[in-house]
């Protein structure tokens, strides 16, 4: 019987002394940087896909600082260069255009990575509410 006591005390003892406090580290969110040359890989119109309906292949967005400029236009979000902000730097679901002398327009904003590449993908209505359409950019080479 003595022997089982120390046992069991033993193991407690033991238990007690194996855990140890684990500390608690915050998960931080990854920085989304769009900095460079995106180019349009993916279209769709209204959840038709219409990437090969339409040259896309000129189409780039350039981002740099706070700044976009855009080559060659296509139905876009806007239509001019201008200046680009998330809605919230750290965890951000918008990102917002403003075009030179024009109000600013926002789209959600995904940001996956597929296939081991940085996607951003946009949704927008250019003007008309009837027309929606979702652009899936990755940077250019």
């Amino acid at each position: 019987m003595k022997k089982l006591i120390f046992l069991l005390a033993a193991v407690c003892a033991l238990g007690l002394f194996a855990c140890k406090p684990e500390r608690l580290v915050t998960p931080s969110e990854p920085v989304k940087d769009l900095s460079g040359s995106w180019a349009i890989i993916k279209a769709s119109r209204n959840g038709t896909d219409i990437t090969t309906r339409f040259d896309f292949s000129h189409f780039r967005i350039n981002f740099s600082d706070s700044s976009y400029t855009i080559d060659s236009l296509v139905p876009f979000i806007v239509n001019r260069n201008g200046k680009w902000s998330f809605d919230d730097p750290q965890y951000p679901f918008n990102i917002n255009f403003r075009a030179a002398d024009s109000a600013q327009k926002s789209s959600p904003l995904l940001f996956p990575v597929t296939n081991g590449k940085r996607n951003v993908i946009i949704t927008f209505s250019p003007g008309c509410d009837l027309n929606s359409y979702q652009y899936t950019l990755q940077k250019a080479n």
